[in-house]
């Protein structure tokens, strides 16, 4: 049910013509600015709203999925308002909200002019793009964590037309209970860790701060798979109420690893999980290599016809799978956004003093923990674990 928060009513209240909107996890930003666009669409006839985010899967995981779940949750939907391709939704007034990416200037300016824009996560768009959008734009609305400094403070918030508005899950009246009491577990494992006490700086309290160590520095995206491309075989961590359970893909060319991801959902059933894989079209003789600790579900999935199998764990095996990994350069599917989101985010842990820890931050890792599985499965032959190499 839609709830009208803090964060909303702090939104609705910015005047100048760039609003910028700098806030933690959720503390209701993206919830809070598209709301506000729905009503300046119903209330301003013949509005052009541009909604920008820095790729197509992340303008559907994301903002879309969020605009139809306020707009059917408040009695405003219309189905024949919404068009798919291209993502884009007109009022009865004829205001038009529309779910963009670009992936090159050209393609930003030849867009043409709009009312207002909103570029949703910001820090992930390259400032030349967001630049190019802004000028043919009478209005632009834009949010993100603030993981690092980017453009935002040193190009646009510098110019007198824009405003600055800091968000945190206290202006988030709407925030799940479940949500909440983890931000106050990661509060407890910043007192004695550097890594988690400068996580909550960034995504607790919304403040700018740099996330140190991150592991995997050798990946970039791909917007498709390339038909050379050898399939190796899929990963798979399992989980339920508040882990998602994962399906990766792994293919191998031109001696680079390619990740798809195909599955990342909470509540799955291990007959949802079998359904999902027919759906998917995984073929039964396809390797699946999944989390050892969960034999019941491994011989249950096996059940249905799969080549599932545990995956070979023990001492330093996390250690020596994330080493195994950094041996290449990987390519990530751009629809893959929670493998990107966890590529950006996974690091090393650090102590009190800030000493870089022989482990991994156990959190951003469902996704790298399949990937793990299977690659050490194909990949790792002949190779010895290394007990403690490993590289910040």
């Amino acid at each position: 049910m839609f709830q009208r928060t803090t964060a909303i009513n702090k939104i609705k209240r910015m005047t100048k013509r760039i609003k910028v909107i700098q806030g933690g996890t959720s503390a209701g930003k993206t919830y809070g600015a598209i709301p506000v666009l729905i009503d300046r669409a119903i209330k301003t006839p013949r509005l052009k709203i541009t909604i920008v985010a820095e790729t197509i899967p992340a303008v559907k995981d994301g903002s879309v999925d969020i605009f139809k779940e306020i707009m059917q949750g408040t009695g405003r939907w219309r189905e024949k308002g919404w068009i798919g391709n291209p993502m884009e939704y007109t009022f009865s007034n004829k205001s038009r909200i529309q779910f963009k990416a670009f992936d090159t200037v050209g393609k930003a300016k030849a867009s043409g002019k709009r009312d207002i824009l909103f570029l949703n996560e910001g820090n992930h768009i390259a400032y030349p793009i967001a630049d190019a959008l802004m000028i043919r734009s009478k209005e632009t609305y834009i949010d993100f964590n603030p993981d690092n400094e980017f453009w935002v403070h040193t190009e646009v918030l510098t110019e007198s037309n824009s405003e600055f508005l800091l968000l945190t899950y206290k202006d988030n009246e709407a925030l799940p209970k479940e949500t909440l009491e983890d931000l106050m577990i990661k509060q407890e494992k910043a007192k004695i860790s550097k890594y988690w006490a400068n996580w909550c700086k960034v995504y607790i309290d919304g403040e700018v701060g740099q996330l140190e160590g991150t592991i995997f520095n050798n990946w970039k995206q791909i917007d498709s798979i390339p038909k050379e491309a050898e399939f190796l075989g899929y990963g798979k961590d399992f989980g339920f109420t508040n882990d998602p359970t994962t399906l990766i893909a792994l293919y191998k060319w031109n001696s680079k690893l390619i990740w798809d991801e195909l599955i990342y959902e909470k509540g799955l059933t291990n007959p949802q999980i079998a359904r999902r894989l027919k759906d998917l079209g995984v073929n039964p003789k396809d390797d699946i290599v999944a989390d050892s600790s969960e034999p019941k579900s491994i011989k249950e999935i096996k059940s249905y016809g799969f080549a599932i199998k545990g995956a070979e764990k023990g001492k330093d095996s996390i250690v020596f799978g994330i080493s195994l990994l950094q041996e290449y350069e990987m390519l990530v599917t751009a629809r893959s956004i929670n493998v990107i989101t966890e590529f950006r985010k996974y690091a090393w842990d650090k102590d009190r003093e800030g000493n870089t820890l022989n482990k991994p931050i156990d959190n951003y890792n469902h996704c790298i923990d399949a990937m793990r599985y299977i690659a050490v499965d194909k990949l790792a032959k002949g190779k010895k674990k290394k007990k403690t190499k490993y590289y910040a």
